[in-house]
């Protein structure tokens, strides 16, 4: 039997659809002609200038660490002189330390030994002999018999004579604050220290100096101390033989009479120091700060540090915002080709902006992490620039496909390259880890294969480090250890991102409003609640999805769209019928059909009414909002062709005005998506070769074709991506598999009237 796309007719209908199809445009130019892509272009230009942002001051930062063995030589980039605070804290807390210790006079110790001087001569006067005198008074004094006399003359009427009264407070109030009586041990220290103790009054004056001191010792150096105390106390005025008793008693009841004052001690401390002059420190333009092959230290550290503040403070506008506008630029132009690539070949993206500003505000967030963990943590910078990378790449092929993830892999891995400055063999490393991922992530249906990949890639991005250090590492010594830390930290780094990502897969389908294979294969389990029930309460609407699940699929394939989303939209996307099976024919039995008792406009209700139905229970059960559109968008706009006749023919008896095609189109939307589109055909053509007598590959072909064309010519098709090439694709997957279903049998009689009413009733349900 000659094909059907050979007949007259096939090829009017091929000229009428030719002529019908737009002239052809650019990919890029074309999108850009939308009204929705300024909205893109919008975010785009947000997305660069934000990149920029965070690459310029990531590049104006140093990043490395202390003990790193450096794998390049830095230069003095100018001539700058710079405070060395390092020297000048040296100096100051030298001269802190120089600084000598203060003493002040402690005046409530000389007014304690007034009295016992002062009242010496009455004390013995008094007594009428020598043994009459107390026995402390005499061990203290060291009095013998001569001093009745000797002392006795300075006493009258019971009070100390005026003289002995002034040789008292010349010791206490002159002498003794030039010559004053210090702590032996402190007395010891302040001999050798740098500078000697200065000795002030209460007013804040010197007024001896520490060579005039007096040593205060135990009972054994009382003798010394003795001989210390007699030219003071015979300078006070004290004649010689009265003097010799002064001597022994002060010396037994003697009290430091200077005490360590710390608060001043401490001001003049301070005062030494702020004395030192600021230090400071010439660099050369030219002067080498490190050498490849460096173990960066501590003083290298603080020279590259000031030498990157100088820079950027003191360099020429030219050197410092030339460079930083060809970053600019070239994050332009990396983010001008992302962005053509998306609205060129990702029109569900372009048309959706906040589908693009999220994808955007991923990878924003992604080089913000990789920018700050580097420049904070410079020791990390592997995983730092390793696990936002492979996070963004996950996510990208999880939400989208291996192509756009690919893609903008590409320009993230590019942009962080410039952010550290690490040049062509990071982002060749970068590339490997993200590649890698997303190789083994095109549709994942099982939660363990996350966790493979991440293994996987974390032995590749280990072992892609190890070639890396071999690359631009210098063979010195400690080189070794550092390659190994950097292997092991860019494998963890891909583990825990596969655990990461894991985690928070939920929450990344509802972000990115997309749904992953794994909840696809989850969808698809017949012991799902709503399948569970549409098997129960709907057999026979249960039975014809599996079969438009099965036809979607094979044409899915068919055209690489995404088969499992597909093959679940098909499971559920009549769950409406549920609520009322039996106005549906594939639920009916006995021949009563519901429908003959009802008016055409009451039946398109119940017809029309099973997908806001669907969509309530999708709610209602959780579905995601991809599968959610298969139940609202399976039928289109379409005309509900059977109940519109029905009703015209009615309008027409009765007399009425005729009846509005619109009425009985179904409310929309139309199919967005391809795996949309394919469910629509196989919906329509599953149920009018059910409705076949007799289903032979011909007749099954031209039923294929001529619904497939109908759809096409109403603009069902007008809001997906879906091309004439893939709808013949589609056309001659879902003929394979309708054919392999209604495979050849034998005819067995029948009457031909029955047949006629089939094909009739397969005719009007197209």
């Amino acid at each position: 039997m000659p094909k059907t796309s050979k007949s007259p007719t096939a090829a009017k209908r091929r000229e009428e659809l030719r002529r019908n199809l737009p002239k052809p445009t650019a990919g890029l130019w074309s999108a850009l002609q939308r009204p929705e892509s300024l909205t893109a272009i919008a975010v785009l230009a947000l997305f660069a200038i934000a990149a920029s942002t965070l690459v310029i001051w990531a590049r104006d930062q140093v990043i490395v660490t202390e003990g790193q063995v450096m794998t390049d030589t830095r230069l003095n980039r100018l001539d700058f002189r710079v405070v060395d605070e390092a020297r000048t804290a040296d100096a100051r807390r030298d001269a802190r330390e120089r600084a000598p210790t203060v003493y002040s006079l402690d005046r409530d110790v000389l007014e304690r030994l007034r009295a016992p001087l002062e009242n010496l001569p009455v004390l013995v006067a008094e007594q009428s002999s020598y043994d009459a005198i107390r026995q402390d008074l005499r061990l203290s004094y060291g009095l013998d018999a001569a001093s009745m006399e000797v002392l006795g003359r300075f006493a009258r009427d019971g009070a100390p004579t005026e003289a002995w009264l002034n040789w008292v407070d010349r010791l206490l109030t002159q002498v003794l604050h030039r010559h004053p009586i210090i702590p032996s041990d402190e007395w010891q220290r302040g001999l050798v220290a740098p500078e000697p103790p200065q000795l002030r009054s209460p007013e804040g004056s010197v007024v001896a100096s520490w060579s005039d001191a007096i040593a205060l010792g135990g009972e054994e150096t009382r003798t010394e101390l003795r001989r210390d105390l007699a030219p003071v106390i015979r300078r006070a005025g004290f004649p010689e033989d009265a003097s010799r008793y002064v001597v022994a008693g002060l010396a037994s009841i003697a009290e430091p009479t200077f005490v360590r004052d710390q608060a001043a001690t401490n001001a003049l401390a301070e005062e030494r120091a702020a004395l030192v002059e600021t230090l400071v420190h010439e660099y050369r333009k030219g002067e080498v700060i490190f050498r490849r092959g460096d173990e960066l230290s501590d003083q290298q550290m603080a020279a590259l540090r000031r030498e990157a503040a100088r820079y950027q403070a003191s360099a020429p506008a030219a050197e410092i915002w030339l460079p930083r506008l060809g970053v600019t630029g070239l994050i332009a132009l990396l983010s001008a080709l992302a962005g053509g690539f998306i609205l060129a070949a990702y029109p569900r993206i372009r048309r959706n902006g906040l589908r693009l500003a999220t994808l955007c505000l991923l990878l924003v967030s992604m080089l913000f992490v990789a920018v700050v963990m580097s420049v904070y943590a410079p020791q990390f910078i592997y995983p730092a620039a390793i696990a936002p990378t492979l996070f963004a790449a996950t996510i990208l092929v999880l939400a989208y496909d291996r192509r756009l993830a690919l893609f903008l892999s590409t320009v993230f891995c590019a942009i962080v390259a410039l952010a550290l400055g690490q040049g062509a063999s990071w982002f060749v490393l970068l590339m490997i880890g993200a590649g890698s991922m997303i190789a083994q992530l095109g549709h994942v249906r099982q939660r363990n294969s996350l966790i493979r990949a991440a293994i996987t890639t974390a032995v590749v991005l280990g072992f892609g480090t190890f070639l890396l250090g071999l690359f631009v590492s210098p063979a010195v010594a400690g080189v070794g250890k550092q390659l190994l830390v950097n292997v092991a930290w860019s494998s963890v780094a891909a583990v825990v991102v596969g655990f990461l990502v894991l985690g928070i897969l939920p929450s990344i389908e509802r972000l990115f409003d997309i749904t992953t294979g794994m909840t696809l294969a989850e969808l698809r389990d017949p012991s799902q609640p709503l399948l569970r029930q549409l098997q129960q309460r709907a057999p026979g609407t249960y039975n014809h999805s599996l079969q438009v699940a099965n036809i979607a699929e094979a044409a899915a394939d068919a055209i690489g769209a995404d088969s499992l989303l597909v093959y679940v939209g098909g499971l559920y996307h009549d769950i409406g019928k549920m609520n009322k099976p039996e106005y549906f024919v594939e639920n009916q039995s006995g021949g009563f059909n519901k429908h003959s008792k009802l008016r055409p406009a009451m039946s398109l209700l119940v017809i029309i009414g099973h997908v806001k139905d669907g969509i309530e229970l999708a709610r209602e059960y959780g579905l995601p909002r991809t599968i959610q559109h298969f139940i609202e968008a399976h039928h289109g706009t379409t005309l509900v062709e059977y109940f519109y006749h029905a009703a015209k023919t009615q309008a027409e008896m009765d007399d009425k005005s005729a009846v509005d095609e619109v009425e009985f189109r179904y409310p929309g939307p139309k199919p967005r998506t391809r795996e949309v589109a394919i469910l629509m055909i196989a919906d329509a053509v599953e149920s009018a070769t059910r409705a076949m007598t007799e289903p032979n590959p011909s007749r099954i072909e031209n039923l294929v074709r001529e619904l497939s064309r109908k759809r096409l010519l109403d603009g069902q098709f007008d809001e997906c991506d879906l091309t004439f090439r893939e709808l013949g694709l589609i056309d001659e997957a879902i003929i394979a598999r309708l054919n392999a279903i209604h495979h050849a049998r034998i005819s067995y009689p029948a009457a031909r009237a029955e047949e006629e009413e089939a094909e009739a009733v397969a005719a009007k349900l197209a």
